[in-house]
């Protein structure tokens, strides 16, 4: 075989396979996916923040966008800000973590943000560029911390190279400040409200609960259905549902008089969830049950419903469908709450306020 249809023959092939390839890595420069990738919405002549957060429920596409995505960038980007959006869970699976930690670096450099707002979720940045953008550079970092109380000491190397540590959790906040970390910041889960909303949709549902099928939820809804409770169930695993679409999860609330809340433990302590503030945002009754931390968000009675046990949640649910007009009189005043204190537009500025005080 002549030796230019050998060579003609080799370029064909390796052509090929970095044609393959391409499909798989992305050999683009650091900066040309920066340039290319970053999503930029909000007040273009806004303060310019770089959020860092996972996109996806678990990192799974199939799970849908999830919680972070939702209730904290979106609510930024209604805020008014320029936010340049950095999903690094799906930087990390595309480019790899070394490739996506250079990413943000050069993001920072190129966009020079006020604030950098990262929620953590996995240890997958390298942390010499957190150490690097929060030593070195004018931009303010902050990290939040969602389950704080039981990753203290795990999440300790990260949180350490940070401007600002905002929390969830009073303990985990107080042990802080007794170690000295002086810019500890107390923070609250609250509701996107901009998303979360009264469409004044007909209530069709007496009560409903939505949430997977698992633990003690069967045996909680089965319970209160012997009592008489009419109660419908959505979410992944129920007879007849599947997962559920977060406009179904609006619609949903917005069509429930009174929706059925229910704390799943973690080392035995129960805490809130998101549940209470997405019914009140939606103008539903909440039932939830009765324990300490309700009493800081909420007036028990007034604002929200709370349950010592399943007799007394279906007692209270059946009188609250009975009586119209007490249990609106109990839903205006626990949406009215949400929107004084619980929106994450008053959370953030509160955060924020508090970092542009500190000196770097």
């Amino acid at each position: 075989m002549p030796l230019f249809r050998i060579y003609s023959k080799i370029k064909k092939i390796a052509i090929e396979i970095l044609t393959r390839a391409s499909k798989v890595f992305d050999f683009r420069a650091v900066e040309v996916l920066v340039e290319e990738r970053l999503r930029i919405d909000g007040d273009p002549n806004g303060r310019t923040i770089i959020y860092v957060g996972a996109k996806y429920d678990y990192e799974d596409k199939s799970r849908g966008l999830g919680y972070e995505h939702y209730q904290f960038y979106m609510a930024l980007v209604k805020m008014g800000y320029k936010v340049i959006y950095f999903p690094y869970d799906q930087f990390k699976k595309e480019y790899g973590r070394k490739k996506m930690s250079l990413m943000l670096r050069e993001a920072v450099y190129y966009w020079q943000p006020e604030i950098l707002l990262y929620y953590h979720f996995a240890d997958w940045v390298d942390l010499k560029v957190f150490q690097e953008i929060s030593n070195d550079l004018p931009t303010k970092t902050i990290i939040l911390l969602g389950d704080d109380g039981l990753r203290y000491e795990q999440t300790r190397p990260v949180w350490e190279f940070f401007n600002v540590v905002v929390t969830m959790d009073p303990n985990a906040n107080e042990k802080r400040k007794k170690e000295g970390f002086k810019n500890a910041f107390l923070s609250q889960w609250g509701i996107n409200h901009f998303l979360y909303k009264n469409l004044n949709l007909k209530r069709i549902y007496d009560v409903s609960f939505i949430g997977q099928c698992y633990g003690k939820r069967p045996f909680l809804i089965e319970e209160l259905r012997k009592k008489g409770v009419n109660i419908v169930t959505f979410g992944h695993g129920w007879p007849g549902s599947g997962r559920i679409l977060q406009s179904d999860m609006i619609k949903i609330y917005n069509q429930t008089k009174i929706v059925f809340n229910t704390y799943l433990s973690s080392k035995n302590t129960p805490r809130m969830n998101a549940r209470d503030f997405e019914a009140l945002s939606c103008s539903s009754l909440s039932v939830t049950e009765d324990i300490d931390e309700v009493k800081k968000f909420f007036v028990p009675g007034k604002e929200i419903i709370t349950y010592k046990d399943l007799n007394d949640a279906a007692e209270k649910i059946k009188y609250y469908l009975s009586h119209e007009i007490k249990r609106q009189e109990i839903v205006k005043a626990g949406y009215k709450r949400v929107l004084k204190d619980h929106t994450y537009e008053k959370i953030f500025k509160k955060v924020f306020e508090f970092t542009q005080k500190i000196k770097k």
